[in-house]
């Protein structure tokens, strides 16, 4: 069974991928914090209508070299990036990261991550128990 393919768990699913891009764009902010004139990004905030719906991104097909590989059940997920609109303050090289808004942004995807995947095992949780403990074996 594709937990996947009930909507809590893509929704989640999805979330989580969100949260995981957003870290990967804090790490890149973080990491060209002395870089002369780099601006910080982030991403587009994942509405709760995304969210359910489940936009889906541009998919590259797997390449299978043995007719016995299992095709991919999940397509990669593409997130719109955005600029920062007005830096909180500006250093002389012209670089705009502020390390302690970055780390607070940081701390707060960490949070929604650990929010998310408790979320996820309740429900998983919640499927074990309607099936019994035997798993439906």
């Amino acid at each position: 069974m594709n937990l996947n393919q009930i909507p809590i768990f893509a929704a989640l699913a999805r979330k989580m991928d969100w949260l995981n891009d957003r870290q990967r764009v804090i790490a890149q902010n973080i990491a060209n914090a002395d870089t002369p004139g780099y601006k910080p990004n982030d991403l587009k905030a994942l509405s709760f209508r995304e969210l359910v719906r489940g936009t889906k991104g541009p998919a590259a097909p797997l390449a299978a070299t043995d007719p016995r590989h299992l095709a991919g059940t999940k397509e990669p997920m593409k997130f719109a990036s955005a600029k920062t609109n007005d830096p909180f303050e500006v250093s002389p090289s012209g670089n705009a990261v502020v390390l302690e808004q970055q780390v607070a942004h940081m701390a707060e995807t960490q949070m929604d991550f650990a929010t998310a995947t408790s979320l996820y095992k309740k429900h998983v949780g919640i499927l074990r128990a309607a099936i019994g403990r035997r798993g439906g074996a």
